[in-house]
């Protein structure tokens, strides 16, 4: 595993407070868990989530889908072990620590859901296809991420003062609707949440909390500089926008 993944798990591993700042994430599980409520599966459907987290979405699932097998899987053990206590006693659940990346499952799912996880992976494109390959014939990758005007606020804050936010690249829409799955369909729609702050602290404050404040390629900026930064970005409202793109990705039937 690459350092910066490690690092990556590492924070979701310390992010204590996860639940209590999570207030988008778990809008987004939501949504996506009642979005797949309208899509044809199995009675008793095999399915794997990448990314449980503290078990948001896998609430969801399991409660719309009480049926089958559902695997559980997050890179983060400490997650892992939240989502498990969450669901204690909760039949049909099976957890496993598991990089999406590296998918260590036989073939045979008939849903692969993901709820804000795939803005972590390193290749996006090769991601999606080996998972979709992990779908049966007629099988739904349901993945709901972030896309490129995601913390638009926060950048514009940076780029007022010639400064680069260290905050990650998401992919464009078009980039999204262009990425390849072999023998799959692929549907693409995007939907703006926005989240308010008391403040840019509060902002940064509500990162660290869910173990999302793992830095992009920009280097660190001077305590100064994001002093200035904070106070651009509190002029604007200290607000951010986080731009949720779903894919649904289906395997065509003939397999």
């Amino acid at each position: 595993m690459h350092s910066w993944k490690q690092a990556v798990a590492r924070a979701f591993d310390g992010a204590e407070g996860y639940d209590g700042a999570a207030t988008i994430q778990a809008l987004v599980a939501e949504r996506l868990a009642r979005r797949l409520e309208a899509e044809p599966l199995p009675p008793e459907p095999r399915i794997l989530e990448i990314g449980c987290g503290t078990g948001l979405l896998t609430a969801h699932l399991r409660r719309r889908l009480p049926k089958g097998v559902l695997v559980a899987s997050d890179l983060a053990p400490a997650m892992v072990q939240r989502c498990r206590t969450r669901l204690a006693g909760t039949a049909g659940l099976r957890f496993v620590v598991m990089d999406a990346e590296r998918p260590a499952c036989a073939p045979g799912f008939d849903l692969i859901a993901s709820s804000l996880a795939a803005q972590w992976f390193e290749d996006l494109s090769g991601t999606l296809a080996g998972l979709a390959a992990l779908l049966a014939p007629g099988g739904l990758l349901a993945v709901a991420t972030l896309s490129a005007g995601t913390f638009a606020e926060w950048r514009a804050a940076h780029t007022a003062l010639g400064l680069e936010a260290a905050t990650p690249v998401y992919p464009s829409l078009r980039d999204l609707a262009a990425l390849a799955c072999p023998g799959c369909t692929l549907a693409v729609s995007a939907e703006p949440v926005v989240e308010a702050h008391a403040d840019g602290r509060a902002f940064l404050g509500s990162l660290r909390a869910i173990g999302a404040g793992t830095p992009g390629a920009s280097r660190t900026l001077s305590p100064g500089a994001m002093r200035r930064v904070l106070r651009a970005f509190e002029e604007g409202g200290a607000q951010v926008t986080y731009e949720v793109a779903t894919l649904l990705i289906r395997r065509d039937p003939r397999g």
